[in-house]
């Protein structure tokens, strides 16, 4: 059976640890044979001792562990072996450990790197002992090269011994490694692929749009073996004011790399993003997510679903982003059916995050108007029964509203056991509370 994938980012909003073994039973119901574990900061490792953020014990992890192997899950490992380590590199003690300064990026040629990276590939070797994979990470090396001592030499070149060290180290503990391969096509050097070690597999993710891709057809012509990997959830900054990404594009790329990925042989990582990276903020829980989680799993048992033609609507909805549209569209969501928790905590999000959507743009809309009418009565003047109308009164309303919204939500967080409650109130709705009362005050 070919690999088919489920990554799970646990630096976002995470599960009990019984909640999230439940939800591996739903995924390998849905058709997952593997789970991808990114830990980040979420459990207490001894190669990085006092920078955990909360998460699972290591008595957790291990029942974590357990549960997949009744499961038959195959358990893959993912740490980072160079970028994505802002959750480190942030901690006073490594700041001196970071690419020409950049709190994403760990310098390869600082001296203790490479040893202290082994040691936690040693420590993840001990926490996984049935794993036969490690993925390495290795992607968006956005600032490789650029410190005094990086800089004086080829940074592709840095990147590929520091690279090659760690999957051969990883190689002799026994473990196939695999790192993501988009520094090979964003370098425009493919070829260089080819100078890892032999037994290295290279993940080509691809998160918009279906297959073939290029890069995809590219990497594959190399002489390391390929997986590609889809985006269940997915955000970059501009989407960090919303709660709910519109599911049908995750459906259509997750359900387009499966098919080219059955077509073609290929191994599959499904991924689920809770943040753009460990300093940005929760974008919304996985229950929001549930048509891509159950695609990725097999297409047609989703293209069967009574959700589908409601779920390819949501996209327009979502994108043309009008109030009312949005609370009509969130009170239709309650009446879908549901056939077991999953979907009716699924239902329940879209109705909340739909919600959200229809305050926060008409909190915009006011403000933008009232921000215009400040501006036009210094020309013209104001008529005052029209301005408090249209640019005081609408704000009493929208208060309301968010605190109704806040109350349903936090019951939701609560009831579904997520971590990290009041950041994420804090980053969302306590920012539009405080523009809310900014604006409903008199000029």
């Amino acid at each position: 059976m070919r690999h088919n994938w489920l990554h799970l980012d646990l630096k976002g909003a995470i599960p009990k640890v019984h909640r999230l073994i439940d939800m591996l039973g739903y995924c390998r119901n849905c058709g997952y044979n593997g789970i991808v574990l990114e830990y980040d900061d979420r459990i207490p490792w001894r190669s990085w001792p006092e920078v955990r953020n909360g998460g699972y014990s290591m008595a957790e992890q291990a029942e974590l562990l357990a549960a997949a192997r009744k499961l038959e899950l195959e358990v893959v490992p993912l740490i980072q072996i160079h970028g994505h380590l802002e959750w480190l590199l942030k901690h006073p003690e490594y700041h001196d450990w970071r690419e020409n300064g950049v709190g994403s990026e760990i310098c390869p040629l600082h001296p203790e790197v490479p040893a202290r990276l082994e040691k936690w590939i040693d420590e993840v070797v001990e926490l996984h002992p049935q794993s036969r994979f490690i993925h390495l990470g290795a992607d968006e090396t956005l600032y490789l090269g650029t410190c005094p001592k990086c800089s004086r030499l080829d940074k592709m070149e840095i990147y590929l011994n520091h690279v090659s060290k760690m999957c051969r180290y990883a190689l002799g503990k026994g473990l196939t490694p695999l790192i993501w391969a988009d520094m090979f096509w964003s370098e425009k050097c493919p070829d260089l692929a080819d100078s890892l070690p032999e037994g290295t597999i290279l993940v080509d993710w691809r998160y918009e749009g279906v297959p073939p891709f290029e890069s995809t057809t590219i990497l594959r012509r190399g002489k390391h073996p390929v997986m590609g990997a889809s985006g269940i959830m997915t955000g970059w900054w501009e989407h960090c004011y919303r709660v709910q990404a519109d599911p049908q594009s995750r459906v259509e790329n997750v359900s387009g790399w499966f098919r080219y990925a059955d077509d073609n042989e290929l191994g599959l990582i499904h991924t689920t993003w809770t943040r753009g990276a460990s300093l940005w903020n929760i974008y919304g829980p996985w229950h929001g997510h549930l048509p891509a989680f159950i695609a990725g799993g097999n297409p047609a048992r989703w293209e069967r679903h009574p959700w589908c033609g409601f779920t390819r609507n949501l996209t327009g909805i979502i994108d043309r982003d009008i109030p009312d549209e949005l609370e009509k569209t969130a009170a239709e969501t309650l009446k879908l059916p549901a056939f077991d928790d999953a979907e009716r905590e699924c239902l329940r999000w879209w109705n909340l995050a739909l919600r959200y959507q229809a305050i926060q743009k008409s909190v915009q809309i006011h403000r933008s108007t009232r921000n215009c009418l400040d501006r036009v009565a210094e020309f013209v003047g104001r008529d005052e029964t029209m301005y408090r109308r249209n640019c005081i009164t609408p704000f009493s309303g929208l208060q309301d509203k968010l605190e109704a919204w806040e109350q349903e939500a936090r019951r939701f967080w609560t009831d579904n056991e997520l971590s990290n409650e009041n950041e994420f109130f804090a980053t969302h709705s306590e920012i539009m509370k405080d523009e809310i009362n900014l604006y409903r005050r008199e000029p």
